[in-house]
Formats: structure tokens, C-alpha cells, sequence
């Protein structure tokens, strides 16, 4: 937004210099980028008058010229255009001035003749093109003598400003005028109309209906005839440029006039080129085309809000106008359009569209839904001013919700408290009404009404903003925060996952971490029944691609996608582990349910098989599993023989923790390690972590190392192989009672001198009292009841 530091002064008063007032507005929020110093480079350039023109003796191409230019004398200046004659005004740099270009100009000689200056173009001056080949011939009322940017009235300062989205109100001259007023206290100095109208009627010239009241609140129009489109007079051109606009004719100048004056966007078409003497808001049809100003051809969607004819549309609402209604310099009568539309339906088509426009700028950012009226009717006065047209009586003001101003209260304490001084209720007053805020005392709290040009002011934390810029942010003592310091820590959940971490890669497992979400032909990958809860997955709706598309409900394809990806690169040994969430989704519930699993995979053809059951990578899994239990104290734990879709037949174990299964351990199922292309057997293990979060502790008890010796015994078995450890395991602790301190399996056998269905197990026990030495007596007693009941209820045998 370029704000013209003349024109702004005709709103309000100041004595600020550019320098103060961009330091004061930078302060009060509204950022300046520059300030630049119009006709800077030309104000020693001065008005002279053509009193004498002759040929030069010794060139055809160049004339010497007497000119006066407000001195005692006349100068006499050799020129080589061709374009003037005796008593044309044109710019004059003497001897001394410095040009734009840097060169300074002196007297010289040129062909034998002395000229004292130089006659300028408006190239030589960097103004811009006249489109003439030759001097800037200027006006005939410009004062001989006169500074040239006096004659031009671009003697100016503009200041830049870089305005954010809540600044939508400073998208004008008065808006920024409106918070000079609030610095200053100064009156602001609002424009006013005075419409001459005839006495036909607009009704018998055109009728407006509103289709779309939600996207279009507020629609209104004037018809002026007998325009005359021309040129725009300087004024009007200058204060456009000023404000970065470039002039095109009278009737455009003036509605971009009233654009950067009052802020409202304003349109004017072409009034014959309307069919059926009407005016439609609507939405568009779908596939309709239109040509916008800027020439191109536009394919509109039934979201789309135009302005329509009888039979077409002839305007993109609120972004820009259809060249098929396009005001030229045949036009000579207009239908002026003054609106409000919906910020979101402008964004949304202005984005679709790819246009970007001063009106859609301003539409976007919200606009004042009063000022509707005063803009049609200062537009229409100047137009018809300026062109000699007239307007008709009357006009179409569809208003049918009129806007109601929003009433925030403001308490003074909660004032003082976010901005950390003491505001007293009379001071929170006085600033809001300063800034056009009406403010009624209601005891404890203030009711401010919030006019409509304040688009941005929603709540109560938007007044105290405003409270304190306008108070002034460097007026804010700085004090030092307060409050209640918490000292911040993980929780428990956090705790035991970085603790399973840590434990995992010490015992050698990498981590992983993968997308949340999957490629939904991953279920079929892992042979996942069509009925499985595991296929009804959150699906993304706007999601990077179909391989990307749902919401992961288990970590086992990542981790196999891992597992492929390194072994397809010749890694030989593979053991990895991912903790993360998965997503269920939940009826009648936006979001999902999210739950954390830790899933683990190895692939290692040099693992030990330590039991010879070619299951290595089982028992290795299963004892990091136990390890993990161990140290987080998850004590009751169970593998128990079960089944599992993604795992192989007869070499899957379900975890079970406490009473209920969390988890699975097993070969991957072969037409699983086919989808995966995987040439080496893998395992893997899925656990529920909430289970170990639930049950896990870092509480430990020590106690003192053994004083007395421990007596140990070994105990081998032949039993079928139905029979599980765990089923022997339990007979031996039950019985070893208070003297038992451990039993180990260290040794399975199926082969020669076993029985077919058979296997043997054997054992090492550990027993020990803490007070005394045991006796043999003692440990065989209950060695022999441990045996007697292995071979009564599970027909466990001896071996000798």
C-alpha cells in the first residue's frame, strides 16, 4: 500500500515530517517499507517560455532559441528537436543543474554557438512517455520560472507500506488517515457526496436481483449517461500514480480513485452492452466462459459468484470485469457497480482463477460493508464531473440483512494483566474511542461495539492489542514474566519407551522409523484375511498417493519393507525394531484410536540353534524378549503355541501377559517371505506395547549376597513331545518351595537311544536356604517328590 504523504493530509491534520510519521505508523503495527521522494531528481528543473527560435548557421538539425525563464534575462539554448515553437512552455535546466542521469549540465559550446542550458524531454527528465518524439511541451497556463514538480504537482513523498491480513483497513487513504487521526487526536476528515441527479428514474433503466445473499450481502448500482470517456485531468493522474496506479481514462481513473480513497473496489460496465436492461448476481453455470480484462478466456465452476446480464456473465465478482462489458471510448453510459462479497468465495476463486487483482486484495481481507453507499455516490459525482455525464435518480441498494455491530466487553484487570501495566478504565477508554470504537462503561467491564470497518476485531485479546499499539508498545515498561515454574519431566509412558529402546539396542537390534501411513495392498502382502479388523484402516483424503492412501493399523509391513529393502542390497544380517502407534478408526468419531506397538524382525543364517529344532531365529527373538522382560519386571509372561495369518503354521507363539494375550512370535509364513522376495527365513514378534507400559516397573529390591553354600542338582527326563517345559518348570518350582532358588533347561535331545515321540530335557536346580546350610538329607527329600510328581502327572521318566 503506497500512501501519499499530500494527499493523506487532506484527511487529517499533522506536523509530522515522512521520517516521524513512518516511525510512528511502524510503531502502531502498520510496517513501512520505504519512503521515496517524488520529483527529488528534477527540483532544480524550471519552466521557461519559448520567446525566439531561429536555424543554426552552421547545423540544419539544431535551432538556437531565446528563453525566458523568469530571470533578467533571456537564455539562449541551442536545441535539436523539432517539435516546438515560439511561445511553447517547456522544462528548462540552466547552467548548474544536476539531470537524473548524474550529468550536470554546463555552458558549452555547440557548432560556434554558446548555449546557456538545455531544453528537456521527459525521457531526459525520467517521467514517464508522452509518446512525443522531442521537448515536453506543457501546458499553456504553467507559470514561467516555476519549479517544474510545483507545475506537475508531483512535489510529493510516498511511504511504502507492507500491511499484514489484519490490516485490512489501512487498504485505503482513509484507513490510514483514521490512524493518524488516533495518534494525533486531530478530527478525521471524512470525504462527502453530493449527487446532481435528473429526474428519470433508475428503475426504467435497469433492475438488480441478488441471487446469492450469503456470498453477495450487499449490492448496489447508479446509471450515469451522457459520459464522455477522454483523458483523466492531472490531479486525478497524479494522486493514481502516487498511490502506484496506472491512469487509463476518466471513468477507470475514478473508480480507482475511490479504490485507494475509501478502500471499496468499484466497477464500471458498459451499460448498452447489458442485455435486458439487467443485473444478475448469481453463481456461474458449469463450464461457463468468460474474458476478463486482461484478455483471457476463463472456464468458471458453479462455486464461482459472477455478475450477470440477461443471458451472459459479464464480471468475475469481487476479482475482475468481462471484457464483453468493457467501458471504451465509444461508451456512453455506464452502470457503476458498488458491492460487498464474501471474503471466502473472492479467495477461493481468485486462487482457482489465478488472478489476483486490487479488488480481490481487498475482498479477501474483508471490506467495509458501509461504506458501500458513500463510494457509488462520490464515484458518480466525479464521473459525472469529469466526463459531463448525468445521473439517473435513484439507486439499487439491495441491503436485506443490514450489519449489526459486534459487542465485545473489555475488563480493565485483564487489560493491565496481558500487557503488564496498569491501565486504568477512563485510559482503555480514551484509546479505544480514538480509534472509532464505540465504548459504554457497563461497571466491571467495558461493552465496545465494533464498527464495520474493522473486520479483523473478533474477541477481547484483539482490543488489547489494539489498546497497546495505539498506546504505544515502547511506552510498555519490560518486566520480568511470572508464574509457577513445573519442572519438566517424561512421563511414565515415555519412560518405559525410552527405556525399551535403550534395551532393545543394546541387545543388538537397530531401530526403525517409517511413514504412519501404508499402501493398502500391504494387507494382501501379509495375507491378511478380507475380514480382518486389520484392513479397516483411516483413509487420507488428500493424500501424496495411492501408496501413501491409509493409515497403518500394524508396523509389520514397514518393517518388512525394511528387511526387503536391506537384504535386496546383499545385508546377510538383519535385525531391526520399530515402536510406534497405529491408527484404528472409531465409529461416529472423526478421529482415530491410536495405540503403541513394538514390532521387531531378524534374519540371521548364523544364528545358533541351540536346541536343534532349526528355529534359530525363534529362541534368539524370544530371548530378547525375555531380557526385555526381565528388566522392565514384566514377570508374568507366557509364550503359548498359537497361530497367526502373516506367520508360519507350528512356529508361532502368542504372548500372553498376565491374563491376556498382547503379542506374537514367529517365522515369517512362507507365501509372506514370497511377497517379499526374501531368500532367508525371517521372525518377527508384534507386541501391544500398552501391556508392557501397564505392567512394567523400575522399582527393584536388593538383598545381601548368599552366606552359605548352595547344593545342586541335575535331573534328566524322557517325555513325549506333547509335554511343554513350561508344564515341568511349574511341577518343579511348586514343590521346591522356600529352598529352590533356580531351574534351568540346558539340554533337549531327540535322536538315537529317544524313543520315537519322545524327547529329553534335562535340567539343572539350584537350592539354598538363606539362614542355614542345607543338608543332603533335606534337598534329596524334595528332589525325590519332584521326580515322583513329574512321573505321576506328566509321565516323566529318569535318565540315568
Amino acid at each position: 500500500m503506497k500512501v501519499s504523504y499530500k494527499w493523506l493530509k487532506e484527511y487529517v491534520d499533522f506536523d509530522y515530517t515522512p521520517e516521524e510519521l513512518a516511525e510512528k505508523l511502524t510503531l502502531a503495527g502498520l510496517e513501512v517499507d520505504g519512503i521515496e521522494y517524488k520529483g527529488r531528481e528534477i527540483k532544480d528543473i524550471v519552466v521557461g517560455q519559448i520567446k525566439e527560435k531561429v536555424s543554426h548557421e552552421n547545423a540544419d538539425k539544431l535551432s538556437v532559441c531565446k528563453v525566458d525563464v523568469g530571470q533578467d534575462e533571456e537564455l539562449q539554448i541551442v536545441c535539436g528537436a523539432k517539435n516546438m515553437d515560439v511561445g511553447d512552455r517547456v522544462p528548462v535546466a540552466v547552467v548548474g543543474t544536476t539531470m537524473p542521469n548524474g550529468m550536470k549540465i554546463k555552458k558549452a559550446k555547440l557548432r560556434g554557438v554558446t548555449s546557456f542550458g538545455m531544453m528537456c524531454s521527459t525521457n531526459e527528465l525520467e517521467l514517464p512517455d508522452d509518446g512525443v518524439d522531442g521537448l515536453f511541451i506543457l501546458p499553456e497556463d504553467a507559470v514561467i520560472g516555476n519549479k517544474l514538480v510545483d507545475e506537475l504537482g508531483i512535489d510529493d513523498i510516498v511511504i511504502e507500506l507492507d500491511l499484514t491480513p489484519n490490516f485490512a483497513h489501512c487498504l485505503s487513504m482513509i484507513g490510514v488517515a483514521r490512524e493518524v487521526s488516533a495518534m494525533t487526536g486531530n478530527e478525521l476528515k471524512l470525504p462527502t457526496a453530493e449527487v446532481a441527479e435528473i429526474e428519470e428514474e433508475i428503475n426504467d433503466w435497469v433492475k438488480v436481483e441478488v441471487e446469492e445473499n450469503e456470498l453477495c450481502p450487499r449490492y448496489a448500482g447508479r446509471v450515469i449517461t451522457g459520459v464522455e470517456v477522454k483523458e483523466s485531468p492531472l490531479w486525478l493522474k497524479k494522486r493514481l500514480e502516487s498511490a502506484g496506479v496506472r491512469p487509463i481514462n476518466n471513468i477507470v481513473d475514478v473508480t480507482n480513485f475511490i479504490l485507494m480513497e475509501l478502500g471499496q473496489p468499484l466497477h464500471a460496465f458498459d451499460y448498452a452492452k447489458l442485455e435486458g436492461n439487467k443485473v444478475v448476481v448469481r453463481t456461474a453455470k458449469a463450464g461457463e466462459k468468460l474474458t476478463t480484462l486482461d484478455d483471457e478466456e476463463r472456464v468458471l465452476n458453479e462455486d464461482m459468484l459472477v455478475i450477470a446480464d440477461a443471458q451472459k456473465a459479464v464480471c468475475v465478482a469481487g476479482v475482475m470485469g468481462g471484457a464483453n462489458s468493457e467501458v471504451t471510448d465509444e461508451t456512453t453510459t455506464i452502470f457503476l457497480e458498488s458491492a460487498n462479497f464474501n471474503p471466502v468465495s473472492v479467495r477461493k476463486t481468485s486462487k482457482e482463477l489465478g488472478i489476483h487483482s486490487d479488488s480481490s486484495h481487498r475482498f479477501e481481507r474483508g471490506v467495509d460493508i458501509n461504506i458501500v453507499e458513500l463510494a457509488l455516490d462520490r464515484a458518480a459525482q466525479l464521473i459525472a464531473e469529469l466526463s459531463g455525464g448525468q445521473v439517473i435518480k435513484g439507486k439499487q441498494n439491495i441491503y436485506p440483512i443490514p450489519f449489526e455491530e459486534k459487542v465485545i466487553e473489555v475488563r480493565p484487570r485483564r487489560v493491565s494483566k496481558l500487557l503488564g501495566a496498569e491501565f486504568a478504565k477512563i485510559r482503555i477508554r480514551t484509546l479505544l474511542e480514538k480509534l472509532h470504537f464505540e465504548v459504554e462503561d457497563m461497571g466491571d467491564v467495558l461493552a465496545v461495539k465494533v464498527p464495520a470497518f474493522r473486520v479483523d476485531v473478533e474477541q477481547e485479546i484483539d482490543l488489547v492489542e489494539e489498546i497497546a499499539r495505539l498506546y504505544g508498545y515502547d511506552k510498555i515498561e519490560a518486566v520480568q514474566p511470572s508464574g509457577d515454574i513445573t519442572q519438566g519431566k517424561k512421563t511414565w509412558k515415555q519412560k518405559v519407551e525410552d527405556k525399551t529402546r535403550e534395551l532393545l539396542a543394546s541387545l543388538g537390534l537397530l531401530e526403525v522409523q517409517n511413514y504412519s501411513f501404508i499402501n493398502p495392498n500391504f494387507f494382501n502382502k501379509i495375507n491378511l484375511a478380507e475380514d480382518s479388523s486389520l484392513r479397516k484402516s483411516v483413509k487420507l483424503s488428500n493424500p501424496i498417493g495411492y501408496e501413501y492412501s491409509v493409515m497403518r493399523t500394524t508396523l509389520l509391513p514397514g518393517v518388512l519393507e525394511n528387511v526387503s529393502f536391506n537384504a535386496n542390497r546383499n545385508a546377510e544380517n538383519i535385525a531391526l525394531f520399530e515402536l510406534g502407534k497405529v491408527f484404528t478408526p472409531v465409529e461416529n468419531k472423526k478421529l482415530p484410536l491410536e495405540k503403541l506397538q513394538l514390532t521387531g524382525a531378524v534374519m540371521n543364517k548364523d544364528l545358533e540353534d541351540p536346541w536343534n529344532l532349526n528355529a534359530p531365529g525363534f529362541f534368539y527373538l524370544k530371548g530378547i524378549l525375555e531380557k526385555c522382560f526381565e528388566a522392565l519386571a514384566v514377570n508374568d509372561v507366557e509364550f503359548i503355541a498359537g497361530e497367526h495369518p502373516t506367520l508360519h503354521p507350528g512356529r508361532t507363539a502368542q504372548i500372553k501377559i498376565g491374563d491376556k494375550v498382547s503379542g506374537y512370535l514367529g517365522e515369517l509364513h512362507p507365501d509372506v517371505q514370497e511377497n517379499y522376495k526374501l531368500e532367508e527365513r525371517v521372525t518377527i514378534f508384534e507386541l501391544d506395547f500398552s501391556a508392557i507400559i501397564d505392567n512394567a516397573t523400575f522399582a527393584r529390591e536388593y538383598i545381601s549376597l548368599p552366606k552359605y553354600p548352595a547344593s545342586t542338582r541335575d535331573i534328566a527326563l524322557l517325555v513325549e513331545d506333547k509335554v511343554s517345559s513350561k508344564d515341568i518348570e511349574g511341577i518343579i518350582i511348586r514343590l521346591g518351595k522356600d529352598i529352590l532358588e533356580s531351574v534351568k533347561l540346558f539340554d533337549l535331545y531327540q535322536g538315537e537311544q529317544v524313543p520315537a515321540g519322545y524327547k529329553s530335557l534335562a535340567y539343572s536346580l539350584i537350592y539354598r536356604r538363606a539362614d542355614r546350610t542345607l543338608t543332603d538329607k533335606e534337598v534329596n527329600k524334595v528332589q525325590a517328590k519332584i521326580e515322583e510328581e513329574l512321573y505321576n502327572k506328566l509321565g516323566a521318566k529318569i535318565r540315568e
